[in-house]
């Protein structure tokens, strides 16, 4: 699971794993990973406004409510949502084309888990994941991870003004084609995204109706994200251009990606046929 991690990545876990028994929690959370965080690289705490580090902590202490030390042979896993945040880390790692996982990748990982105390009191410190993902974009890792990006005249290309290099598009590219070739062969038609009665999220009402037929739709698509560039899904209607694009009745692909990559074949080619 961990063998894509920096030596620093590997540490924040460790030391999540420590405050959470510190604090006798059952499992590692959020806020534990941000701990952690904060031991392993001090350079995260300089993107905070001065005193931020100890703010943090205090803020953490007043909201958990602390039980007796647990045993250090006992195990302590992973809640939920720290799983996601390894997964949005994962992520991070490959919008900015770095092959390793470093503490900046589960950093951006914390802020895409939104609705998870660690996020919320990053927030309150006046971070912005689109503002950190920039400088992350800017500074080259100084964990040991190498980059993606080897040379300035290897293929780039822009999705949504973000670029990426053309090889991992490619291959999800590939992906995306094949798993809806011998998914059902489903035509991808363009949907906006619709509730349903039960609270459902999908592109189109009666998918979401039916979502028993559709065991991915069962739990709604409000944090789902275009397989190709991770454009996140949302619901709000005051970001149309995220609550808009074409689904198979598996998955939804923004607008962008599908126009450029999946309705023409100028970009890559490959043995699945094109369903439309």
């Amino acid at each position: 699971m961990f063998e894509r991690y920096t030596e620093k990545a590997r540490r924040t876990i460790f030391f999540a794993r420590y405050e959470a028994v510190h604090y006798g929690s059952p499992y590692i959370e959020t806020e534990h990973i941000l701990l952690g965080l904060f031991r392993e690289n001090g350079e995260l705490v300089r993107l905070m406004p001065v005193g931020s580090g100890e703010l943090i902590r205090k803020r953490i202490d007043d909201h958990t409510t602390t039980h007796e030390k647990i045993p250090t042979s006992v195990d302590v896993p992973l809640s939920n949502e720290c799983k996601r945040v390894l997964a949005f880390s994962a992520e991070e790692a490959e919008r900015l084309a770095h092959r390793h996982i470093g503490t900046e990748h589960l950093f951006l990982g914390l802020f895409r888990e939104k609705g998870c105390f660690a996020a919320e009191v990053l927030h309150e410190r006046g971070l912005v994941l689109e503002k950190l993902r920039e400088h992350f974009a800017k500074v080259p890792s100084g964990e040991g991870g190498t980059s993606l990006r080897f040379r300035p005249s290897e293929a780039r290309l822009e999705i949504h003004g973000i670029p990426w290099h053309s090889e991992t598009i490619r291959e999800r590219v590939k992906t995306v084609r094949r798993t809806n070739w011998h998914w059902r062969k489903q035509p991808w038609k363009a949907r906006d995204v619709a509730i349903s009665k039960d609270g459902q999220t999908s592109f189109d009402v009666s998918l979401a109706l039916d979502a028993k037929n559709f065991d991915l739709l069962s739990a709604g698509w409000k944090k789902d994200h275009c397989p190709i560039c991770f454009w996140e899904l949302f619901e709000s209607e005051n970001q149309p251009e995220h609550s808009a694009g074409y689904t198979n009745g598996r998955d939804w692909v923004c607008n962008e990606c599908f126009e450029k990559f999946l309705q023409k074949r100028d970009y890559f080619e490959t043995s699945y046929p094109e369903i439309t």
